[in-house]
């Protein structure tokens, strides 16, 4: 009975992750079918889901104390590998849409940032459970914090990836809300946050040119314009989301299988969500949600399971802050709630690198609650030992 448990504990959480599975391959292969095109993109999503499925099969194998004790050289690993990907020379690192973010090996590429994401929420959840850690100061602990967040970011901001790099940001103030004690600390650090934020906007509507000239790339500052004014770019850096909303909106309530999606550049990747809308509608857009929120719900559920405190708790935390900001970045850009900044959507968005990266965090994070259960019955085992 206690074996069938082990096994059945994490089945809620596999289908919702099936489901999602789904809906990304199902959703990108219409898209390709529509427009008559060799299925290319849902073949090779296909392919990395079965390397997702198996590599999640392996983390079982290995347990969450081995994780623990691996975080510092993984984050050394995945730093060392953004600093090659910075002097490596084009013909294996081109640069594709501004930013220097892959290594292109021919018949594989690979993005580093998605697998440092991974090495930065695990030191973190490491240095978080330290001794030291629980004495010093707020202000100490955002510092050491901060030094760990920082070199990722300087890195990828180094490759001109915004998107990645404004995830390291956000990272670092869910840590300020996760680890602060004190109110009036968080309030001036968010405070500050918000107002460096409507700086950056007021900077970019009347003095562009200082934007410029302190290290915003031209792409980066036309595109926080586009979204500020759509009207003046109607043609070039607003023509992808114009066309976006305009592709949801003669969805409809059940989708369209009308043959005109193909204009939208990397609409698999950036702009899954609309493909999303498009195919299957106002209803199956509004279902994709409310699963994918049932999916965040369950993972909180197995953090309130954890020892308040250690490995698996924060971590568990720092991941769900990770599926949801992306998830949230990606929704919003696609329906122009915010300016096109270029995040994947976990689990949805076409690409190897981020599937599988996302993939390992759910493998662990199902390690982590059959590691829960099985405390938990053997806990049983050795009560029912001492009744008897």
């Amino acid at each position: 009975m206690k074996k069938f448990i082990l096994e059945k504990s994490n089945i809620s959480l596999l289908i919702l992750y099936f489901l999602l599975s789904f809906i990304s391959i199902s959703s990108i292969f219409f898209a390709e079918y529509i427009n008559e095109k060799t299925p290319t993109l849902f073949l090779k999503q296909l392919v990395f889901y079965i390397v997702s499925f198996f590599l999640i099969y392996l983390i079982q194998k290995i347990s969450i104390s081995t994780y623990e004790k691996m975080s510092i050289l993984f984050y050394l690993f995945t730093t060392v590998i953004l600093v090659l990907l910075i002097f490596a020379p084009e013909s294996i690192a081109p640069t594709i849409n501004g930013a220097k973010a892959w290594f292109n090996f021919e018949i594989l590429t690979i993005q580093p940032s998605e697998f440092a994401k991974i090495s930065t929420l695990a030191i973190l959840s490491y240095l978080i459970i330290q001794e030291h850690f629980k004495k010093i100061s707020d202000i100490a602990k955002l510092l050491e914090l901060g030094i760990i967040i920082s070199i990722p970011l300087i890195l990828i901001i180094k490759e001109n990836d915004l998107g990645n790099g404004l995830y390291f940001i956000f990272l670092f103030l869910a840590l300020v809300f996760l680890v602060c004690s004190r109110s009036k600390t968080l309030f001036i650090i968010y405070s500050s946050i918000l107002g460096f934020i409507a700086s950056i906007i007021l900077l970019a509507i009347y003095f562009p040119t200082f934007l410029s000239n302190i290290g915003i790339k031209p792409y980066q500052l036309k595109r926080l314009l586009s979204w500020l004014r759509p009207e003046d770019f109607t043609y070039n850096f607003s023509y992808q989301i114009t066309q976006v909303l305009n592709e949801m909106s003669t969805a409809g309530l059940y989708g369209s299988f009308s043959k005109n999606i193909n204009y939208i550049d990397e609409q698999f990747n950036d702009f899954i969500f609309s493909v999303i809308a498009k195919i299957y509608g106002f209803a199956g857009a509004t279902i994709f949600i409310f699963i994918y929120f049932i999916f965040l719900y369950k993972i909180i559920r197995i953090s309130k399971k954890c020892q308040h405190g250690n490995f698996s708790y924060y971590f568990i935390l720092l991941t769900v802050f990770s599926f949801s900001f992306q998830f949230i970045i990606n929704t919003y850009s696609s329906t122009g709630l915010i300016p096109v900044i270029g995040v994947s959507l976990p689990f949805i968005s076409y690409g190897g690198s981020s599937l599988i990266a996302n993939s390992i965090l759910f493998g662990i994070i199902l390690k982590i609650n059959n590691t829960i259960y099985k405390e938990l019955a053997e806990d049983e085992e050795n009560e029912e030992y001492i009744d008897y």
